[in-house]
């Protein structure tokens, strides 16, 4: 029996998937975990589950968004840490929690094949970061694919009844939104990403991803509304959007078995080896109706924790940013030269002004500037030249 593990690192919850696409197989196992890291002070470090008052040295969050920004992830104790080493933590953590794997239900006779997502609107810099990532921590055998395309797999292997077709999927976040198209289990092209304010409806946001491609709605086989993040734990909140896709575009629309799982599913779905393309596959047997898993361990609050103390540190940064940008305060000066208005030739003078040493105080570099004579006071050097003769000239007649 061929078993895929399939792992999703959300911002709130993590998922992992355990499935096989045999028929007759049992329900696929689904892990829930919340997305905060628990380092302990030997350094173990836990994925979710209930805070470790003893041992517990710091917990980090926040980390999917930051992966690829040199600035990293703060942890609770001010520590830094680069985020796609924090998000490959979490993915080495979450694989953990699926042992033991089965030594042989991989589709080559080995251990199951394992794939993880990332979220589809990353560029493919921030991929690399994390693949490199992966690759420091010794989990080069696991394959990343984006949510759309897991998504998609999902939809090929337990819904759609004719392979190859063109699939829609919307991703609800609190940040926003992002739309894909992906045919025959590969993304057209560029996600499009939606912010959160002034974002035009969902139905218009997905024709803008159609028209890009010269594609209309009635050329999509179906549409799946996903979710992550807070919005995400509002079901009915999800089911409304892809309602409003459905009656506005006359398309399938679907909700995925769990606005947060869907993905990670259809990783599983790929790692047990279900290939999306030109014929017919079996079912994979995971349930559409999958219900929603509550995270009961209390990670929420250490969450929104980490984000106020996010905040914070940024005001911080920013009022000392305006404080030492106010007058009295100058900045640092760049040596220039000066040039004579009237000649418009450039000249500069190494020699400091009398007030030089106050400038250089506050590390400014102070060029003056030698210009010619006046012309004006030559004129009347020459007049003056012209009496003195005639005076001396009238002294030697006497």
């Amino acid at each position: 029996m061929a078993v895929g593990v399939g792992l999703r690192i959300g911002s709130v919850v993590s998922t992992a998937v355990l499935a096989s696409n045999d028929p007759g197989s049992p329900d696929p196992v689904v892990i829930a975990r919340d997305t905060v890291l628990h380092i302990d002070s030997d350094g173990t470090t836990v994925l979710g589950g209930a805070p470790h008052p003893a041992g517990e040295a710091r917990y980090l969050s926040g980390f999917l968004g930051r992966v690829g920004d040199p600035a990293g992830v703060t942890a609770s104790d001010g520590r830094i840490y680069r985020a796609e080493d924090s998000m490959a933590t979490a993915i080495a953590c979450l694989l953990h929690e699926c042992q033991p794997l089965p030594p042989d239900g991989g589709p080559d006779g080995g251990l199951p094949a394992v794939t993880a997502t990332y979220p589809s609107r990353w560029d493919q810099s921030t991929v690399a970061a994390l693949r490199a990532a992966l690759d420091y921590a010794d989990l080069r055998h696991i394959a990343l694919v984006s949510d759309a395309e897991a998504a998609a797999t999902w939809y090929a292997s337990e819904i759609s009844e004719t392979p190859g077709q063109l699939v829609g999927i919307f991703h609800v976040d609190d940040g926003g939104s992002t739309v894909n198209l992906v045919r025959s289990g590969v993304s057209a092209g560029k996600a499009f990403r939606f912010a959160a304010k002034s974002a035009p409806s969902p139905a218009a946001q997905l024709a803008t991803a159609l028209g890009a491609f010269g594609w209309l709605s009635h050329n999509l086989d179906a549409v799946v509304v996903m979710g992550d993040g807070f919005v995400a734990r509002d079901r009915s909140h999800v089911q409304s959007i892809a309602d409003s896709l459905a009656a506005k575009l006359g398309v399938r629309t679907l909700v995925g078995p769990g606005p947060e799982q869907t993905a990670a599913l259809g990783a599983a779905i790929l790692a047990a080896g279900f290939t999306p393309a030109r014929v017919v596959k079996a079912r994979i047997g995971l349930p559409p109706s999958y219900d929603v898993t509550d995270v009961l361990t209390g990670g929420i609050p250490r969450i929104r924790e980490l984000e106020a103390a996010e905040r914070a540190r940024a005001e911080a940064a920013a009022e000392r940013d305006r404080a030492a940008g106010a007058p009295g305060s100058p900045a640092p000066v760049p040596a220039t030269t000066a040039s004579d208005p009237r000649s418009g030739d450039a000249r500069s003078d190494d020699t400091p002004s009398d007030d030089s040493s106050a400038d250089e105080a506050f590390g400014t570099t102070v060029t003056t500037v030698t210009t010619r004579p006046s012309r004006n006071y030559s004129a009347i050097g020459a007049v003056v030249a012209v009496i003195l003769l005639l005076a001396f000239a009238a002294v030697a007649l006497l």
